[in-house]
Protein backbone atom coordinates (compact mmCIF):
# COMPACT_ATOMS: atom_id res chain seq x y z
CA UNK A 1 0.00 0.00 0.00
CA UNK A 2 1.35 3.39 -1.02
CA UNK A 3 1.86 5.72 1.93
CA UNK A 4 0.96 9.35 1.29
CA UNK A 5 3.43 11.67 2.98
CA UNK A 6 3.03 15.42 3.50
CA UNK A 7 5.27 17.67 1.43
CA UNK A 8 7.55 18.74 4.26
CA UNK A 9 9.49 16.62 6.72
CA UNK A 10 8.89 19.20 9.44
CA UNK A 11 5.16 19.15 8.65
CA UNK A 12 5.17 15.38 9.09
CA UNK A 13 7.04 15.80 12.37
CA UNK A 14 4.53 18.42 13.55
CA UNK A 15 1.52 16.28 12.58
CA UNK A 16 3.01 13.26 14.33
CA UNK A 17 3.66 15.27 17.47
CA UNK A 18 0.15 16.70 17.49
CA UNK A 19 -1.51 13.32 16.92
CA UNK A 20 0.57 11.77 19.69
CA UNK A 21 -0.21 14.56 22.14
CA UNK A 22 -3.90 15.06 21.20
CA UNK A 23 -5.29 11.90 22.91
CA UNK A 24 -3.37 12.75 26.06
CA UNK A 25 -4.69 16.34 25.96
CA UNK A 26 -8.25 15.07 25.51
CA UNK A 27 -7.85 12.74 28.48
CA UNK A 28 -6.26 15.49 30.55
CA UNK A 29 -9.05 17.99 29.77
CA UNK A 30 -11.71 15.37 30.47
CA UNK A 31 -10.16 14.59 33.84
CA UNK A 32 -9.84 18.30 34.66
CA UNK A 33 -13.55 18.80 33.93
CA UNK A 34 -14.49 15.75 36.01
CA UNK A 35 -12.36 16.95 38.91
CA UNK A 36 -13.83 20.45 38.66
CA UNK A 37 -17.33 18.97 38.67
CA UNK A 38 -16.47 16.83 41.68
CA UNK A 39 -14.94 19.80 43.48
CA UNK A 40 -17.97 22.03 42.76
CA UNK A 41 -20.41 19.38 43.88
CA UNK A 42 -18.36 18.67 47.00
CA UNK A 43 -18.21 22.35 47.85
CA UNK A 44 -21.96 22.76 47.32
CA UNK A 45 -22.78 19.64 49.29
CA UNK A 46 -20.58 20.64 52.20
CA UNK A 47 -22.00 24.15 52.20
CA UNK A 48 -25.63 22.94 52.07
CA UNK A 49 -24.99 20.27 54.71
CA UNK A 50 -23.46 22.82 57.05
CA UNK A 51 -26.40 25.21 56.58
CA UNK A 52 -28.99 22.47 57.09
CA UNK A 53 -27.20 21.16 60.17
CA UNK A 54 -26.90 24.65 61.67
CA UNK A 55 -30.53 25.56 60.95
CA UNK A 56 -31.83 22.19 62.24
CA UNK A 57 -29.84 22.48 65.45
CA UNK A 58 -30.98 26.08 65.96
CA UNK A 59 -34.58 25.01 65.32
CA UNK A 60 -34.26 22.18 67.84
CA UNK A 61 -32.67 24.39 70.50
CA UNK A 62 -35.26 27.15 69.97
CA UNK A 63 -38.12 24.64 70.18
CA UNK A 64 -36.98 23.55 73.66
CA UNK A 65 -36.72 27.16 74.83
CA UNK A 66 -40.05 27.97 73.24
CA UNK A 67 -41.72 25.10 75.17
CA UNK A 68 -40.43 26.37 78.51
CA UNK A 69 -41.35 30.01 77.73
CA UNK A 70 -44.91 29.05 76.70
CA UNK A 71 -45.55 27.03 79.88
CA UNK A 72 -44.13 29.74 82.16
CA UNK A 73 -46.08 32.53 80.43
CA UNK A 74 -49.41 30.65 80.65
CA UNK A 75 -48.97 29.75 84.32
CA UNK A 76 -47.59 33.04 85.66
CA UNK A 77 -49.38 35.42 83.28
CA UNK A 78 -46.39 37.77 83.36
CA UNK A 79 -45.93 40.32 80.54
CA UNK A 80 -42.12 39.86 80.55
CA UNK A 81 -42.51 36.12 80.15
CA UNK A 82 -44.92 36.66 77.26
CA UNK A 83 -42.34 38.94 75.65
CA UNK A 84 -39.72 36.20 76.00
CA UNK A 85 -42.13 33.70 74.48
CA UNK A 86 -42.66 35.96 71.46
CA UNK A 87 -38.89 36.38 70.98
CA UNK A 88 -38.29 32.61 71.05
CA UNK A 89 -41.17 32.09 68.66
CA UNK A 90 -39.72 34.69 66.23
CA UNK A 91 -36.35 32.88 66.32
CA UNK A 92 -38.12 29.54 65.79
CA UNK A 93 -40.03 30.84 62.77
CA UNK A 94 -36.89 32.43 61.33
CA UNK A 95 -34.91 29.18 61.62
CA UNK A 96 -37.82 27.25 60.09
CA UNK A 97 -38.11 29.76 57.22
CA UNK A 98 -34.40 29.52 56.47
CA UNK A 99 -34.57 25.73 56.56
CA UNK A 100 -37.43 25.65 54.05
CA UNK A 101 -35.25 27.55 51.53
CA UNK A 102 -32.59 24.85 51.62
CA UNK A 103 -32.42 21.75 49.36
CA UNK A 104 -34.23 19.17 51.48
CA UNK A 105 -35.56 15.76 50.69
CA UNK A 106 -39.33 15.50 50.19
CA UNK A 107 -39.93 13.61 53.43
CA UNK A 108 -37.91 16.07 55.52
CA UNK A 109 -39.56 19.04 53.84
CA UNK A 110 -43.06 17.59 54.59
CA UNK A 111 -42.06 17.05 58.23
CA UNK A 112 -40.83 20.65 58.44
CA UNK A 113 -44.02 22.04 56.89
CA UNK A 114 -46.20 20.02 59.28
CA UNK A 115 -44.07 21.20 62.18
CA UNK A 116 -44.44 24.86 61.24
CA UNK A 117 -48.21 24.48 60.71
CA UNK A 118 -48.55 22.72 64.07
CA UNK A 119 -46.63 25.50 65.80
CA UNK A 120 -48.83 28.12 64.15
CA UNK A 121 -51.94 26.31 65.35
CA UNK A 122 -50.60 26.08 68.92
CA UNK A 123 -49.69 29.74 68.95
CA UNK A 124 -53.14 30.71 67.68
CA UNK A 125 -54.82 28.57 70.35
CA UNK A 126 -52.51 29.91 73.05
CA UNK A 127 -53.14 33.59 72.23
CA UNK A 128 -56.82 33.34 71.41
CA UNK A 129 -59.03 35.66 73.50
CA UNK A 130 -61.21 33.95 76.06
CA UNK A 131 -58.87 31.02 76.57
CA UNK A 132 -58.93 29.80 80.16
CA UNK A 133 -55.80 29.17 82.20
CA UNK A 134 -56.37 25.45 82.08
CA UNK A 135 -56.77 25.44 78.32
CA UNK A 136 -53.68 27.64 77.84
CA UNK A 137 -51.66 25.36 80.11
CA UNK A 138 -52.74 22.30 78.16
CA UNK A 139 -51.87 24.01 74.91
CA UNK A 140 -48.42 25.06 76.22
CA UNK A 141 -47.67 21.44 77.16
CA UNK A 142 -48.23 20.46 73.55
CA UNK A 143 -45.09 22.45 72.65
CA UNK A 144 -43.26 19.37 73.85
CA UNK A 145 -44.50 17.69 70.67
CA UNK A 146 -42.88 20.53 68.69
CA UNK A 147 -39.60 19.96 70.52
CA UNK A 148 -39.76 16.20 69.86
CA UNK A 149 -40.54 16.81 66.16
CA UNK A 150 -37.52 19.12 65.80
CA UNK A 151 -35.36 16.34 67.29
CA UNK A 152 -36.64 13.98 64.62
CA UNK A 153 -35.97 16.67 62.03
CA UNK A 154 -32.40 17.08 63.34
CA UNK A 155 -31.82 13.32 63.05
CA UNK A 156 -33.19 13.42 59.50
CA UNK A 157 -30.78 16.26 58.64
CA UNK A 158 -27.84 14.20 59.96
CA UNK A 159 -28.98 11.26 57.85
CA UNK A 160 -29.20 13.59 54.83
CA UNK A 161 -25.63 14.74 55.42
CA UNK A 162 -24.43 11.15 55.62
CA UNK A 163 -26.16 10.35 52.35
CA UNK A 164 -24.53 13.38 50.69
CA UNK A 165 -21.12 12.25 51.91
CA UNK A 166 -21.76 8.75 50.52
CA UNK A 167 -22.85 10.29 47.23
CA UNK A 168 -19.62 12.28 47.08
CA UNK A 169 -17.59 9.15 47.74
CA UNK A 170 -19.41 7.39 44.90
CA UNK A 171 -18.78 10.32 42.56
CA UNK A 172 -15.09 10.37 43.49
CA UNK A 173 -14.81 6.63 42.82
CA UNK A 174 -16.59 7.09 39.49
CA UNK A 175 -14.25 9.92 38.52
CA UNK A 176 -11.22 7.81 39.45
CA UNK A 177 -12.57 4.87 37.44
CA UNK A 178 -13.17 7.16 34.46
CA UNK A 179 -9.60 8.51 34.68
CA UNK A 180 -8.17 4.98 34.77
CA UNK A 181 -10.30 3.91 31.80
CA UNK A 182 -9.16 6.92 29.80
CA UNK A 183 -5.55 6.18 30.71
CA UNK A 184 -5.88 2.55 29.61
CA UNK A 185 -7.44 3.63 26.31
CA UNK A 186 -5.50 6.78 25.47
CA UNK A 187 -2.01 5.63 26.49
CA UNK A 188 -1.93 2.65 24.06
CA UNK A 189 -3.42 4.92 21.40
CA UNK A 190 -0.67 7.49 21.95
CA UNK A 191 1.97 4.74 21.88
CA UNK A 192 0.51 3.39 18.64
CA UNK A 193 0.57 6.86 17.07
CA UNK A 194 4.16 7.45 18.22
CA UNK A 195 5.25 4.04 16.87
CA UNK A 196 3.51 4.69 13.55
CA UNK A 197 5.07 8.08 13.04
CA UNK A 198 8.44 6.78 14.21
CA UNK A 199 8.26 4.26 11.39
CA UNK A 200 7.19 6.95 8.92
CA UNK A 201 10.08 9.17 10.02
CA UNK A 202 12.67 6.40 10.25
CA UNK A 203 11.91 4.90 6.84
CA UNK A 204 13.15 7.80 4.64
CA UNK A 205 16.06 8.46 7.00
CA UNK A 206 17.07 4.80 6.75
CA UNK A 207 16.87 4.98 2.95
CA UNK A 208 19.02 8.13 2.96
CA UNK A 209 21.55 6.45 5.25
CA UNK A 210 21.70 3.39 3.00
CA UNK A 211 22.14 5.60 -0.06
CA UNK A 212 25.03 7.49 1.55
CA UNK A 213 26.58 4.19 2.67
CA UNK A 214 26.35 2.83 -0.89
CA UNK A 215 28.07 5.95 -2.22
CA UNK A 216 30.80 5.68 0.40
CA UNK A 217 31.41 2.00 -0.43
CA UNK A 218 31.27 2.61 -4.21
CA UNK A 219 28.19 0.46 -4.74
CA UNK A 220 27.04 2.56 -7.65
CA UNK A 221 24.87 0.05 -9.51
CA UNK A 222 21.85 0.47 -7.20
CA UNK A 223 19.56 3.44 -7.74
CA UNK A 224 18.95 5.62 -4.69
CA UNK A 225 15.24 6.09 -4.03
CA UNK A 226 13.77 7.79 -0.96
CA UNK A 227 10.04 7.56 -0.18
CA UNK A 228 8.79 10.19 2.21
CA UNK A 229 8.07 13.90 2.39
CA UNK A 230 8.80 15.87 -0.75
CA UNK A 231 11.92 17.57 0.64
CA UNK A 232 13.46 14.21 1.59
CA UNK A 233 12.54 12.73 -1.79
CA UNK A 234 14.30 15.70 -3.41
CA UNK A 235 17.36 14.95 -1.27
CA UNK A 236 17.20 11.34 -2.46
CA UNK A 237 17.13 12.52 -6.07
CA UNK A 238 20.21 14.66 -5.39
CA UNK A 239 22.02 11.63 -3.98
CA UNK A 240 21.09 9.59 -7.04
CA UNK A 241 22.40 12.40 -9.25
CA UNK A 242 25.63 12.22 -7.27
CA UNK A 243 25.71 8.44 -7.84
CA UNK A 244 25.39 8.94 -11.61
CA UNK A 245 28.09 11.60 -11.51
CA UNK A 246 30.44 9.24 -9.68
CA UNK A 247 29.78 6.58 -12.31
CA UNK A 248 30.72 9.09 -15.01
CA UNK A 249 33.89 10.02 -13.17
CA UNK A 250 34.85 6.37 -12.74
CA UNK A 251 34.32 5.81 -16.46
CA UNK A 252 36.40 8.88 -17.30
CA UNK A 253 39.18 7.68 -15.01
CA UNK A 254 39.18 4.21 -16.54
CA UNK A 255 39.16 5.69 -20.04
CA UNK A 256 42.04 7.97 -19.16
CA UNK A 257 44.10 5.11 -17.74
CA UNK A 258 43.41 2.97 -20.81
CA UNK A 259 44.49 5.77 -23.13
CA UNK A 260 47.61 6.48 -21.09
CA UNK A 261 48.57 2.81 -21.01
CA UNK A 262 48.06 2.50 -24.77
CA UNK A 263 50.08 5.62 -25.53
CA UNK A 264 52.91 4.56 -23.20
CA UNK A 265 53.06 0.89 -24.15
CA UNK A 266 53.67 1.55 -27.84
CA UNK A 267 56.96 3.47 -27.46
CA UNK A 268 57.90 1.24 -24.53
CA UNK A 269 57.54 -1.85 -26.69
CA UNK A 270 59.76 -0.31 -29.34
CA UNK A 271 62.31 0.66 -26.69
CA UNK A 272 62.37 -2.87 -25.26
CA UNK A 273 62.65 -4.50 -28.68
CA UNK A 274 65.47 -2.16 -29.61
CA UNK A 275 67.36 -2.90 -26.40
CA UNK A 276 66.80 -6.66 -26.96
CA UNK A 277 68.21 -6.40 -30.51
CA UNK A 278 71.23 -4.48 -29.27
CA UNK A 279 71.78 -6.98 -26.46
CA UNK A 280 71.65 -9.85 -28.99
CA UNK A 281 74.25 -7.95 -31.15
CA UNK A 282 71.98 -8.08 -34.19
CA UNK A 283 73.38 -4.70 -35.32
CA UNK A 284 76.93 -5.73 -34.67
CA UNK A 285 79.33 -6.60 -31.91
CA UNK A 286 79.26 -4.50 -28.73
CA UNK A 287 82.09 -3.47 -26.52
CA UNK A 288 82.01 -4.08 -22.79
CA UNK A 289 80.96 -0.46 -22.14
CA UNK A 290 78.22 -0.69 -24.77
CA UNK A 291 76.88 -3.91 -23.20
CA UNK A 292 76.61 -2.10 -19.84
CA UNK A 293 74.64 0.73 -21.46
CA UNK A 294 72.33 -1.74 -23.23
CA UNK A 295 71.78 -3.57 -19.94
CA UNK A 296 70.87 -0.27 -18.27
CA UNK A 297 68.37 0.46 -21.08
CA UNK A 298 66.88 -3.00 -20.74
CA UNK A 299 66.54 -2.78 -16.95
CA UNK A 300 64.97 0.67 -17.05
CA UNK A 301 62.52 -0.37 -19.76
CA UNK A 302 61.45 -3.21 -17.49
CA UNK A 303 61.17 -0.75 -14.59
CA UNK A 304 59.08 1.60 -16.74
CA UNK A 305 56.78 -1.27 -17.67
CA UNK A 306 56.36 -2.15 -14.00
CA UNK A 307 55.54 1.47 -13.14
CA UNK A 308 52.87 1.59 -15.84
CA UNK A 309 51.32 -1.63 -14.59
CA UNK A 310 51.42 -0.24 -11.03
CA UNK A 311 49.58 2.88 -12.16
CA UNK A 312 46.91 0.81 -13.88
CA UNK A 313 46.43 -1.36 -10.79
CA UNK A 314 46.15 1.59 -8.42
CA UNK A 315 42.37 1.93 -8.80
CA UNK A 316 41.91 -1.78 -8.11
CA UNK A 317 43.91 -1.50 -4.91
CA UNK A 318 41.01 0.07 -3.05
CA UNK A 319 39.69 -2.79 -0.93
CA UNK A 320 36.02 -1.99 -1.40
CA UNK A 321 36.15 -2.33 -5.20
CA UNK A 322 37.32 -5.93 -5.31
CA UNK A 323 36.19 -8.52 -2.75
CA UNK A 324 38.78 -10.45 -0.78
CA UNK A 325 39.02 -14.02 -2.10
CA UNK A 326 40.21 -16.18 0.78
CA UNK A 327 42.21 -19.29 0.00
CA UNK A 328 44.50 -21.60 1.91
CA UNK A 329 48.05 -20.61 0.97
CA UNK A 330 51.61 -21.09 2.11
CA UNK A 331 53.42 -17.78 2.55
CA UNK A 332 56.73 -19.55 1.89
CA UNK A 333 55.71 -20.43 -1.70
CA UNK A 334 54.50 -16.92 -2.52
CA UNK A 335 57.62 -15.31 -1.04
CA UNK A 336 59.90 -17.69 -2.96
CA UNK A 337 58.18 -16.84 -6.26
CA UNK A 338 58.47 -13.09 -5.62
CA UNK A 339 62.15 -13.32 -4.63
CA UNK A 340 62.86 -15.26 -7.81
CA UNK A 341 61.16 -12.60 -9.94
CA UNK A 342 63.06 -9.75 -8.21
CA UNK A 343 66.47 -11.35 -8.82
CA UNK A 344 66.87 -9.46 -12.10
CA UNK A 345 66.38 -6.11 -10.39
CA UNK A 346 68.78 -7.03 -7.57
CA UNK A 347 71.54 -8.62 -9.70
CA UNK A 348 73.13 -5.45 -11.23
CA UNK A 349 73.84 -4.06 -7.71
CA UNK A 350 74.64 -7.46 -6.23
CA UNK A 351 71.88 -7.31 -3.63
CA UNK A 352 71.34 -10.56 -1.74
CA UNK A 353 67.85 -11.66 -0.60
CA UNK A 354 67.76 -13.90 2.48
CA UNK A 355 64.62 -15.79 3.44
CA UNK A 356 63.79 -16.76 7.04
CA UNK A 357 60.43 -18.41 6.55
CA UNK A 358 58.46 -20.69 8.86
CA UNK A 359 56.49 -23.41 7.10
CA UNK A 360 52.82 -22.71 7.88
CA UNK A 361 49.53 -22.11 6.07
CA UNK A 362 46.98 -19.32 6.40
CA UNK A 363 43.65 -18.19 4.99
CA UNK A 364 44.12 -15.08 2.87
CA UNK A 365 43.87 -13.64 -0.63
CA UNK A 366 46.97 -14.94 -2.46
CA UNK A 367 46.88 -12.28 -5.20
CA UNK A 368 46.66 -9.45 -2.70
CA UNK A 369 49.44 -10.99 -0.59
CA UNK A 370 51.59 -11.28 -3.71
CA UNK A 371 51.05 -7.60 -4.58
CA UNK A 372 51.91 -6.55 -0.99
CA UNK A 373 55.14 -8.54 -0.83
CA UNK A 374 56.12 -7.62 -4.41
CA UNK A 375 55.80 -3.90 -3.64
CA UNK A 376 57.67 -4.19 -0.34
CA UNK A 377 60.54 -6.20 -1.87
CA UNK A 378 60.74 -3.85 -4.85
CA UNK A 379 60.85 -0.87 -2.47
CA UNK A 380 63.60 -2.54 -0.44
CA UNK A 381 65.64 -3.19 -3.62
CA UNK A 382 65.39 0.51 -4.63
CA UNK A 383 66.79 1.80 -1.34
CA UNK A 384 69.33 -0.96 -0.58
CA UNK A 385 72.97 -0.03 -1.14
CA UNK A 386 75.17 -1.94 -3.56
CA UNK A 387 76.26 -5.31 -2.15
CA UNK A 388 73.51 -4.94 0.45
CA UNK A 389 71.21 -7.60 1.90
CA UNK A 390 67.44 -7.84 2.10
CA UNK A 391 65.95 -10.14 4.74
CA UNK A 392 62.39 -11.46 4.29
CA UNK A 393 60.89 -13.20 7.34
CA UNK A 394 57.55 -14.90 7.96
CA UNK A 395 56.38 -16.40 11.25
CA UNK A 396 53.25 -17.20 13.24
CA UNK A 397 52.51 -15.24 16.39
CA UNK A 398 49.35 -15.75 18.53
CA UNK A 399 46.92 -16.34 15.69
CA UNK A 400 48.57 -13.87 13.33
CA UNK A 401 51.02 -14.14 10.46
CA UNK A 402 53.87 -11.62 10.82
CA UNK A 403 55.76 -10.82 7.58
CA UNK A 404 58.76 -8.49 7.58
CA UNK A 405 60.98 -7.03 4.85
CA UNK A 406 64.25 -5.53 6.14
CA UNK A 407 66.88 -3.74 4.05
CA UNK A 408 70.10 -1.85 4.77
CA UNK A 409 68.91 1.41 3.27
CA UNK A 410 68.46 4.74 5.08
CA UNK A 411 64.94 3.89 6.26
CA UNK A 412 62.04 6.30 6.65
CA UNK A 413 62.52 9.58 8.48
CA UNK A 414 60.33 9.91 11.64
CA UNK A 415 58.57 12.98 10.22
CA UNK A 416 57.56 11.01 7.10
CA UNK A 417 56.21 7.82 8.69
CA UNK A 418 52.63 9.16 8.86
CA UNK A 419 52.61 10.05 5.16
CA UNK A 420 54.74 7.31 3.64
CA UNK A 421 51.62 5.28 2.76
CA UNK A 422 49.82 8.16 1.01
CA UNK A 423 49.38 7.82 -2.78
CA UNK A 424 52.16 9.43 -4.84
CA UNK A 425 54.08 10.47 -1.73
CA UNK A 426 57.80 9.83 -2.03
CA UNK A 427 60.09 10.22 0.93
CA UNK A 428 63.18 12.39 1.09
CA UNK A 429 65.58 9.42 1.02
CA UNK A 430 67.31 8.91 -2.33
CA UNK A 431 66.86 5.57 -4.04
CA UNK A 432 70.03 3.71 -4.83
CA UNK A 433 68.65 2.57 -8.19
CA UNK A 434 68.63 4.60 -11.35
CA UNK A 435 64.85 5.16 -11.46
CA UNK A 436 62.89 7.03 -8.79
CA UNK A 437 59.65 5.33 -7.70
CA UNK A 438 56.11 6.58 -8.45
CA UNK A 439 55.00 6.79 -4.79
CA UNK A 440 52.18 4.26 -5.33
CA UNK A 441 53.76 0.99 -4.19
CA UNK A 442 53.42 1.45 -0.43
CA UNK A 443 49.95 2.99 -0.80
CA UNK A 444 48.77 -0.04 -2.77
CA UNK A 445 50.38 -2.40 -0.25
CA UNK A 446 48.58 -0.70 2.66
CA UNK A 447 45.20 -0.83 0.88
CA UNK A 448 45.55 -4.56 0.26
CA UNK A 449 46.70 -5.24 3.83
CA UNK A 450 43.72 -3.36 5.28
CA UNK A 451 41.38 -5.19 2.91
CA UNK A 452 42.65 -8.50 4.29
CA UNK A 453 42.02 -7.34 7.87
CA UNK A 454 45.64 -6.74 8.77
CA UNK A 455 48.02 -3.90 9.54
CA UNK A 456 51.27 -2.55 8.11
CA UNK A 457 53.85 -0.49 9.99
CA UNK A 458 57.20 1.06 9.25
CA UNK A 459 60.06 0.60 11.71
CA UNK A 460 62.83 2.83 12.95
CA UNK A 461 66.40 2.89 11.71
CA UNK A 462 67.11 1.01 8.46
CA UNK A 463 64.30 0.03 6.13
CA UNK A 464 61.84 -2.21 7.99
CA UNK A 465 58.23 -2.88 7.03
CA UNK A 466 56.09 -5.25 9.10
CA UNK A 467 52.83 -6.73 7.86
CA UNK A 468 50.46 -8.45 10.32
CA UNK A 469 47.65 -10.59 8.87
CA UNK A 470 45.12 -12.92 10.52
CA UNK A 471 45.92 -16.61 10.08
CA UNK A 472 42.25 -17.44 9.63
CA UNK A 473 40.99 -21.05 9.93
CA UNK A 474 42.68 -23.02 7.19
Amino acid sequence: MQIRYPKSFFKLLFVGFMLAVLPLLVGLLSNILAIERLAAQSQRAVYDAARIAHASRELNDTAASLERAAQQATVLRDATLWEGYRNFRARFRDAGSRLTEMPLETEIRKTLDDLLQQESALHEALTRNGTTVAEATATARRYAEISAATGILLDGSSTLIDREAESLRDLAAQTESQARTQLLVLLPLAIFVVAGFTYLLARPIKELNQGIRDLGERRLDTRIEVTGPEDLEQLGRQLDWLRLRLIQLEEQKSRFLRHVSHELKTPLTILREGSELLAEEVAGSLSERQREIVLILKQNSLELQRLIETLLRHGEAEFHLAPVKLQTVKPAQIIAAIVERQKLACAPRRIRVTQQIEDFVMQTDPERLRVVLDNLLSNAAKYSPDDGEIVVTARRQEGWAVLEVLDQGPGVAPAERERIFEPFYRGSADAAGAVRGSGLGLSIARDHVLAMGGNITVGEGQGRFTVTLPLGTP
